[in-house]
């Protein structure tokens, strides 16, 4: 009897390590990698600050949107790259980004502090994170210019990263 609850264990145990290290679920299925190839989804957000750039207005430039907060760490750490991109970028890529579920104050003071300078959306219900399958923060898509998502990317870049990315948005491919 010992012998086979023994068994047993071990064929569970080798099942569980199998399913670990072999998961049957593909990467590409979940999260953001999801709308990569599909149109980016409408939606209509209040900016942070008056803005003359409206997210409709973006269809025939290539862009950048990040989803963010400020709670989070590796938003904090990205984002003087993200505001060092929109500078050096220019013309070529537009830049945005939306807050995830936080207040405008909290917002306005974390902007100020890291001078920011392009477009800051407020997503309070948080339905972009949910149209765009969020898993975590950041989360940023490169959309080209006919709004169709190219590349998604789930966590925090590094500049040459997200400039690389960016280069090969605005490059067409």
């Amino acid at each position: 009897m010992i012998r086979w609850l023994v068994g047993g264990f071990v064929v569970a145990a080798v099942i569980v390590l199998i399913a670990a290290l072999y998961p049957n679920a593909n990467v590409a299925d979940r999260g953001p990698a999801q709308v990569v190839g599909g149109e980016m989804p409408a939606f209509s957000l209040l900016p942070l600050h008056r803005s003359d750039v409206t997210l409709s207005s973006l269809r025939g430039k290539d862009v950048l949107v990040n989803v963010w907060a400020t709670w989070c760490g590796p938003c904090r750490r990205e984002m003087p790259a993200l505001a060092a991109l929109a500078k050096k970028m220019g013309p070529r890529l537009a830049v945005v980004a939306i807050d995830q579920g936080e207040d405008a104050q909290v917002v306005s003071a974390y902007v100020k502090q890291f001078n920011v300078d392009f477009p800051i959306y407020l997503d309070r219900d948080q339905r972009v994170g949910t149209m765009l399958h969020l898993v975590g923060l950041p989360s940023s898509f490169f959309v080209d210019r006919s709004g169709v998502v190219r590349d998604a990317v789930d966590g925090e870049m590094t500049y040459q990263m997200m400039e690389e990315k960016a280069q090969r948005l605005v490059a067409g491919g």
